[in-house]
């Protein structure tokens, strides 16, 4: 029974600890076009991001393969909002599916960067015809 106390105060205590945050998907915004902003976040395991449908014709997926090992995968649908709870630690990529070869792409440090290496290997993989400094940007911000 004891145990079992511990054990919940602790989930108990971990959920209050949680934070919330916001990302907009919009067509302009103050880095440019066709941009989730802020582009870049860094925050702890277990917090939750809130994806807002700002502008028309956007949504937030992960990108597979660049997200840490049992992260779960996110698909958001266009012109929906979409929440993600983060509770793996890592580098988890994401992006605007139908404006991706715009460069419409974002980075999530959760806790400690454990894939960054893994991550930068596998970046080639997408293609972009406009804004393809974006993601680099972002990726040097992770510590």
């Amino acid at each position: 029974m004891k145990k079992i106390f511990i054990s919940l105060i602790m989930a108990v205590a971990v959920n209050l600890s949680a934070a919330e945050h916001e990302v907009k998907m919009l067509n302009f915004g103050d880095g440019g076009s066709m941009i989730f902003e802020p582009g870049f976040l860094k925050v702890n395991k277990g917090d939750t991001i809130h994806f807002k449908s700002v502008d028309l014709a956007h949504n937030s997926e992960s990108v597979e393969g660049l997200i840490p090992d049992g992260a779960s995968p996110w698909k958001g649908e266009i012109n929906e909002n979409i929440s993600v709870t983060l509770n793996e630690e890592g580098v988890y990529v994401y992006q605007c599916t139908p404006h991706l070869i715009l460069g419409m792409i974002g980075v999530i440090q959760v806790g400690e960067a454990v894939n960054l290496n893994e991550v930068k290997a596998n970046v080639g993989k997408l293609t972009f015809a406009v804004n393809p400094e974006r993601l680099s940007n972002y990726l040097n911000l992770v510590e």
